[in-house]
């Protein structure tokens, strides 16, 4: 995989907006299903007030967190207990989390978890 295809590593911090965020690794093919199957048609769809970012577990780019802080990537995955590819987590505008992580790939009801996180993790957020 290449860098190119990873998804933008921006959080939202505007309020009423979320953020889906990605912890993956590379040549991880379920973080690619993710990515390319459920993630990219999100970021697509032009959803109202959602924002998509990816993160590599191990990752040496330094990111913009919600303290102002610029964790690497892998730093900014341990801060927030991701340690397995793919995980999804759901934050609010200042870093809060807003529903339960998805870890992992289940092809049968991943789409539906993913919508069931967006839909509570709205419902927190207004």
């Amino acid at each position: 995989m290449t860098a190119s295809k990873l998804l933008p590593d921006l959080l939202a911090f505007e309020p009423g907006w979320m953020t889906i965020a990605l912890f993956s690794q590379r040549d991880c093919e379920y973080c690619e299903e993710v990515r390319e199957n459920y993630l990219r048609p999100l970021v697509r769809s032009r959803r109202p007030r959602i924002a998509v970012a990816e993160f590599e577990l191990s990752g040496t780019r330094r990111i913009r967190d919600w303290t102002g802080r610029g964790p690497t990537e892998a730093e900014f995955a341990r801060q927030q207990k991701a340690r397995f590819a793919p995980t999804l987590m759901f934050f609010g505008p200042a870093g809060e989390v807003l529903a339960e992580p998805i870890i992992g790939l289940s092809r049968d009801f991943f789409g539906a978890y993913l919508e069931q996180r967006i839909q509570a993790a709205s419902k927190v957020i207004g």
